[in-house]
């Protein structure tokens, strides 16, 4: 049985934990997970990388890195990479980490490197990630690596903040970027980040000719009801997943994001994945929101939250790697779901 309705464009059925959580990663765990397929990287012994971070962790935040080969919605073909340097995957490599995490960003990340979300541009990994410093600031900052292990800072010891946070309370992190597949959006790349902090959060929209010198598109402001399911959520504009999205109109797209209630801290949570649609600009709501992944029943590791997207297609079958969220936000779990796309499904109510 789906765990939504079929009348949705994405169809999903989840497969369970993906990854548990490392034993020597600090609580609550895995957050902000991104899969990247690694074709592009040369020699890299794995068909996908998973980096991920810890979850607000002030003294041992860091990007944390497991592989796969072949399917990987499919739990045991995953491994960490303290596993792949145990068996010799990375020989080839003069230098690398000795283990997880591979990257923590000891210049400008001296409280937390967390949040990273990576594509390959030109033949190279770039790697965006967020750090808290003094006066509540949380900037985007940028990492990049030619084998997909080994991150340097953009501008080495120099400042490698590509987006940045205003004072008191700013926060440009949660940084989602892609190349840009809308037809009314004239940049290289776009990308949806946090733009402000606390309760009164709201989002923004970036653009990029090289991935390293970003633009503001837009802000949004987030409200409750607006074209969604629940009156009590809001779309989550920063947890857009830009790397999978499908065209269904001269002007429509249709992608998967978060819908959840307004929250931040240690405030309880209810967050679950919804496929919106937007028109050519990326930034307009075209229709209502659909749930196409719930959060868990009780006791299940994604009760309190279904968070994060990440997935890549494989012929028609699209692979879903996600954040589960349980014991009052306590325990994070990295999780799994696959499903496919339903063109023709019934479209939702047009937003006025």
């Amino acid at each position: 049985m789906r765990d939504r309705s079929p009348d949705t464009c994405f169809q999903f059925k989840k497969r369970g934990i993906l990854v548990e959580k490392p034993s020597k990663m600090p609580k609550p765990g895995p957050y902000y997970p991104c899969l990247v397929e690694m074709a592009g990287i040369k020699d890299f012994p794995f068909d996908y990388a998973l980096y991920f971070s810890t979850d607000h962790h002030r003294g041992r935040g860091g990007i944390w890195l497991y592989l796969c080969n072949g399917v990987p919605s499919e739990a045991g073909n995953w491994k960490s990479y303290d596993h792949a340097v145990r068996d010799g995957d990375f020989d080839y490599l003069d230098s690398k980490p000795r283990k997880n995490p591979v990257f923590v960003d000891k210049i400008q990340g001296r409280h937390h490197t967390e949040t990273p979300h990576a594509n390959i541009v030109d033949g190279k990994v770039y790697m965006t990630y967020h750090h808290g410093g003094s006066f509540g600031l949380q900037p985007t900052l940028l990492a990049t690596s030619s084998d997909g292990i080994n991150f340097e800072r953009v501008n080495g010891p120099l400042d490698s903040i590509i987006i940045p946070a205003k004072l008191h309370g700013g926060h440009t992190g949660y940084f989602r970027w892609a190349p840009n597949p809308f037809h009314g959006v004239h940049w290289k790349y776009i990308g949806y980040s946090l733009h402000g902090g606390g309760d009164n959060y709201h989002s923004a929209m970036w653009g990029s000719n090289d991935a390293i010198s970003w633009k503001k598109i837009h802000v949004f402001t987030p409200r409750e009801g607006y074209a969604m399911q629940d009156e009590n959520l809001i779309m989550i504009w920063h947890e857009i997943n830009p790397n999978a999205v499908e065209r269904i109109g001269d002007d429509e797209y249709v992608l998967l994001s978060a819908g959840g209630n307004r929250a931040s801290g240690g405030s309880a949570r209810v967050v679950k994945l919804f496929e919106i649609f937007l028109e050519g600009d990326g930034k307009t709501l075209k229709r209502e929101c659909r749930q196409v992944l719930p959060n868990g029943k009780p006791g299940d590791p994604d009760s309190e939250e279904a968070a994060e997207p990440t997935m890549v297609r494989i012929g028609d079958t699209w692979h879903l790697i996600y954040i589960g969220t349980t014991n009052k936000a306590k325990q994070n779990t990295i999780m799994a779901a696959i499903g496919n796309f339903n063109p023709d499904a019934a479209p939702s109510k047009v937003l006025a």
